[in-house]
């Protein structure tokens, strides 16, 4: 019996101890969590198009309560480096979004390294043994190869196929198939033709209908000739002055105030859903090789996209009345402030920002046509920069090739552009496809005519990139190579210049090969 009492008195004792020792570890987990910062990216995974959310987080309030005062600062880190990213950002001021949760944004820098970057919270060297720091990567999204040498021809009028008449490199006079003829001839590899215009010949009509009946009979003549095919649409400008119904244009700025451009806002999606549809049935079609844009940025104008750039863009600084502007005012502020570039911060911000849009038209345009190889045509004035493009941003986005439009430049500014794209890109960043055109005209009745554009393109295949030669070209267009501008060496000496240069990269290609 009193070894029953002992024993149950035993018990209660080890009770008691055991439940002081859980309350007392309670307290301190909670103190400890309490005490816990953590810092970290919204998630762990980035591509160059991104806008890197940091997160604070800490349940500690007399913490909270000193930020309020004294909000927290953050920078981000590549090993040891502090980063200066768009616009010139460098340390960035928390803004409280929740009780106990400040945030911060960060964009990434153009075409920065892919790999492990760290955020880091500055000016509070007494919080340094509490943060908990989680760090993120920058990847890039691996396209699809081309083949290596690959020459395209381009097709980019919507003249009626059905009645076309067209004398062959033979001589022999032919149908529409002199087109994939001469393709032939020069060496290309693939035809690519522009199938989605806007307007249509109808009342709010959207696309020109006049070879869309044709286009599956071109792609089963590709394949027959052992071509590769592709059609491509013109996203944003339209061919007319007249607007479509129930489409938002882009505004340019005239005299102090906005008009309507005949480009399509890119901020429509509207137009981002029929570009999709336009293309999904030749994205299904396995005769189809591929499916391109044109036109993917804003092609005037773009001052409507204000609001947006003003809400997304980090380290913007408005005027202290802009909570007071009309749209009208705050669209006219943005023009000149574009214009007059004299806060090169700020157009690249605006620059960055629009390749930003466009690179994620182009990621969801993907998505909804599923696995079909994309390309995209690119303006090359600074990069793409300057017409809102981003090589790298596009192929994160799911272009697979970039074809980079190398005209319309003199001969200097030419070799500036050349300049810029070497520095910039190198052949793991992005796929590109350099082009030139058939034009006398845009090669400004240069005295060589044919061999200056040979020279051109020679030089773009080997100099596009900072460590290798370009992997393939593109003609654009081949109607001009037949009807168009070529001054006194005809169609015979602008392809015979082609099909040299045709050469030129499969030989560059198969000696890449062989290293």
């Amino acid at each position: 019996m009193r070894l029953r009492k002992n024993l149950g008195r035993g018990l209660a004792l080890l009770f008691a101890v055991s439940g002081l020792y859980a309350a007392v570890f309670g307290v301190w987990t909670v103190r400890g969590k309490s005490r816990e910062v953590r810092l970290s990216a919204s998630k762990p995974d980035h591509y160059h198009y991104d806008i890197v959310e940091l997160d604070l987080v800490s349940a500690d309030r007399s913490l909270d309560e000193s930020f309020a005062v004294l909000p927290p600062r953050f920078v981000v880190m590549r090993g040891t480096e502090t980063l200066t990213t768009i616009a010139g950002i460098r340390e960035m001021k928390g803004l409280r979004v929740a009780p106990g949760r400040w945030a911060a944004k960060w964009p990434v820098p153009w075409n920065a390294p892919a790999g492990v970057y760290r955020p880091a919270l500055v000016g509070r060297p007494d919080l340094a043994a509490r943060v908990q720091i989680s760090p993120f990567r920058i990847s890039r999204r691996t396209p699809k190869p081309m083949p290596r040498g690959f020459v395209v021809a381009t097709l980019e009028s919507v003249m009626p196929l059905a009645s076309m008449k067209i004398k062959g490199p033979d001589g022999v006079m032919t149908d529409w198939r002199g087109l994939l003829d001469w393709s032939k001839h020069v060496g290309a590899d693939a035809f690519w033709m522009l199938g989605g215009q806007t307007p249509g010949l109808g009342k709010d009509e959207i696309w020109m209908k006049t070879n869309l009946e044709l286009i599956p009979k071109v792609a089963e003549e590709c394949r027959k000739r052992g071509l590769q095919f592709g059609v491509y649409a013109m996203f944003s400008l339209t061919m007319s002055k007249a607007p479509l119904p129930g489409y938002e244009y882009g505004l340019e700025i005239k005299d102090g105030a906005p008009v309507a451009t005949r480009a399509i806002s890119i901020r429509d999606n509207k137009r981002l859903s029929d570009v999709a549809a336009f293309l999904k049935p030749y994205a299904d079609d396995p005769n189809v090789d591929w499916v391109g844009l044109d036109y993917i940025r804003n092609a005037l104008g773009g001052y409507e996209l204000v609001d947006d750039f003003i809400a997304e863009m980090p380290g913007i600084s408005v005027p202290a009345e802009w909570r007071r502007l009309t749209r009208d005012e705050r669209m006219t502020w943005l023009a000149r402030k574009k214009i007059m570039r004299r806060d090169m911060n700020f157009v690249e911000a605006w620059e960055w920002w629009r390749a930003r849009r466009v690179a994620l038209i182009a990621k969801e345009i993907k998505a909804r046509l599923g696995g079909k190889p994309l390309w995209a045509f690119t303006l090359t004035w600074e990069k793409g920069w300057h017409h809102g493009q981003d090589p790298v941003m596009m192929n994160d986005a799911g272009v697979d090739i970039d074809a980079l439009m190398f005209y319309e430049a003199d001969k200097a500014q030419y070799a500036a552009m050349m300049k810029s794209w070497n520095e910039y890109v190198r052949v793991g960043d992005v796929q590109v496809l350099p082009g030139d055109i058939f034009d006398w005209g845009l090669h400004q009745k240069d005295p060589g005519g044919p061999a200056e554009f040979g020279r051109r393109m020679k030089a773009a295949i080997s100099g596009v990139y900072g460590d290798g030669p370009a992997r393939g070209v593109f003609y654009h267009d081949i109607a001009r190579l037949l009807w168009g501008r070529l001054g006194p060496w005809g169609t015979k000496g602008w392809a015979d210049e082609a099909r040299e240069i045709s050469a030129f990269v499969k030989s560059q290609a198969a000696q890449e090969k062989t290293r």
